[in-house]
């Protein structure tokens, strides 16, 4: 594919003629790097996209105090805390009365609550209403304490990876036993003209239905056998034959990209304004189209400690699927403008995910206890803020992404044991893999290392970010390499060449002020800064004290509306 499509040739030129070697290098201890200089001149024209929109209500206000919403009180309803009785029908007979009546805070005080803790069947807390806040007393010892007595593995032949967690949300819209994927949904309206990047307007053959505030979902689909939109996605990649997912996505005319987005305003019979510029082009010619797409609004859990009567000592991946996925906290599945906060979760082997969510925020999280799976993580998720994270529990993979997830944020991520990003491929035959995502501020990466089946990798798509990243890279024949792809290190298994150019499963990374205190970080070997059609890297192995990428554009884009 021609690389205009993709990056400005002018711009390549102009960065790599100002490239300096390791001895004239010296940068401010406030860091603005050139790709953002560019962003700011030039907006959705640079390749580096913006993030602004991430977060609850696109960053634009602070998180409700629900102070509007009336009160229910679980002990009004059976669930006493320290009375060693299971707590579960209790707390769910509060949210349903709240719910019911059109949201509330289910405030919870200090104490011990049992949930799911009879052995033999599975009993989570459900939430399957909007506007809900649930609310403990406290994150710490004293404070409001959510122990799970019981694993939630999902039942016998069953995907064991979509398992429940203790509290779930959106099981009244969806199942969690498959990935979700807009082929589920009829076609709402096709879209009619070609959207350019940057654009916000949608034209449709109808807007019958459609409100503002409606969640719906950008589609196109391949239409040629040979995959003509999955290999315009991944050019210029070329897939293995085992990677049947992409390979096979022409003949099965997978929708390979679903982006859900928000509606801003219906300006007539025919067009949409949504709320956030395309990242790029949507094109008729690949039968692009519109669902609407149900989620519930306005959820939010804050105030609480989770802990498990998982035993941890003995974790190892894949070892089990109870030691994989037996063990979940929180996730918000279907939810659009939702948050958690405050929350310490011990002993859990899986965190906080989310499940084709959008516009939630995650902060002030702290993971202890035995070792697990997953940190945070996302399927088929998009502009997502998660931000605070206290990692002092070993994991298998840290913060996550996979699937059809654009524009996340994972930022201001503490981790305690050197662990691997986890960008996770396509998760579905049905979706593409994450794209246009950020990582920022993080501490301790061992590298950029993706999981997934074989036939669902790639691990990435392109442009996503990272930003500030202090690495510690994997070590190999000397250099410490930033970026692993398991499918590329075992020639004997895949049939395949070694590869040191594992960067390529994570098509068109950008990479900026990526360091660490002691070793010189390398990607293909190469320690220098360079940008092409794979990569773009600026500022490898300087220590800087760098601009923040979202607080930057969020108040740029901010301003731009006064």
């Amino acid at each position: 594919m021609n690389l205009s499509k993709y990056i400005s040739i002018s711009l390549i030129c102009l960065l790599l003629s100002n490239c300096k070697t390791e001895k004239e290098t010296k940068v401010s201890s406030d860091w603005t790097p050139k790709i953002l200089k560019t962003f700011k001149e030039n907006g959705t024209k640079s390749i580096l996209p913006d993030y602004s929109y991430a977060g609850y209500n696109y960053g634009e206000s602070a998180l409700p105090n629900g102070d509007n919403l009336k009160t229910y009180k679980v002990e009004d309803f059976g669930a006493i805390a320290n009375d060693e009785k299971d707590d579960t029908k209790a707390v769910q007979a509060t949210i349903n009365e709240a719910g019911k009546n059109g949201g509330g805070v289910v405030l919870f005080p200090k104490g011990r609550f049992l949930i799911n803790s009879d052995t033999t069947k599975q009993d989570i807390i459900r939430i399957n209403y909007s506007n809900l806040i649930l609310r403990g007393s406290g994150k710490d010892k004293s404070g409001t304490i959510i122990f799970s007595g019981s694993e939630t593995t999902t039942l016998h032949g069953e995907s064991p990876w979509l398992s429940s967690f203790v509290f779930h949300s959106g099981l009244n819209l969806d199942t969690n036993q498959d990935m979700y994927s807009v082929s589920k949904e009829p076609i709402h309206s096709k879209i009619t003209a070609d959207v350019k990047k940057g654009d916000k307007i949608i034209n449709l053959e109808h807007t019958k239905e459609l409100k503002s505030g409606d969640i719906i979902i950008i589609a196109m689909k391949n239409t040629t056998d040979k995959g003509d939109l999955i290999n315009e996605l991944m050019s210029p990649l070329k897939f293995e034959e085992f990677q049947k997912s992409y390979t096979e996505a022409g003949k099965n005319k997978m929708p390979s990209f679903q982006w859900a987005v928000e509606i801003d305003e219906v300006i007539n019979d025919t067009s949409i304004r949504i709320k956030q510029p395309a990242r790029r082009a949507i094109k008729t010619q690949f039968e692009a189209f519109i669902s609407k797409i149900e989620m519930l609004k306005n959820i939010g859990i804050e105030n609480f400690r989770f802990e498990s009567a998982y035993k941890g000592g003995d974790y190892a991946h894949h070892k089990t699927k109870i030691h994989d996925y037996g063990w979940g906290a929180i996730c918000l599945q279907r939810v659009s403008h939702g948050w958690i906060k405050d929350i310490t979760i011990d002993n859990y082997t899986q965190t906080t995910h989310l499940m084709n969510s959008r516009n939630v925020t995650i902060s002030d999280v702290t993971i202890t206890g035995g070792n697990g799976h997953y940190g945070p993580k996302m399927y088929s998720s998009s502009d997502n803020l998660v931000k605070n994270i206290n990692l002092e529990a070993d994991r298998t993979h840290g913060p996550g992404l996979e699937g059809a997830s654009f524009g996340n944020i994972y930022k201001d991520i503490k981790q305690k044991n050197a662990i691997d990003i986890d960008l996770h491929g396509m998760g579905s035959s049905e979706l593409c893999p994450p794209m246009y995502n950020l990582y920022e501020n993080i501490s301790m990466v061992k590298s950029i290392a993706g999981g997934g089946a074989t036939f669902n990798i790639p691990h990435a798509g392109e442009y996503n970010t990272f930003w500030n990243i202090e690495m510690t890279g994997y070590e190999e024949k000397g250099f410490n390499e930033l970026f692993y792809s398991w499918i590329w290190k075992n020639p004997k298994k895949f049939k395949n060449e070694f590869h040191i150019d594992c960067h390529k499963q994570y098509l068109r990374t950008i990479m900026v002020g990526i360091h660490h205190p002691e070793k010189t970080l390398s990607i293909e070997n190469n320690t220098e800064d360079r940008a092409d059609e794979w990569i773009y890297v600026e500022g490898l192995n300087k220590k800087t004290n760098m601009v923040s990428l979202y607080d930057t554009q969020l108040k740029m884009r901010l301003a731009s509306k006064k």
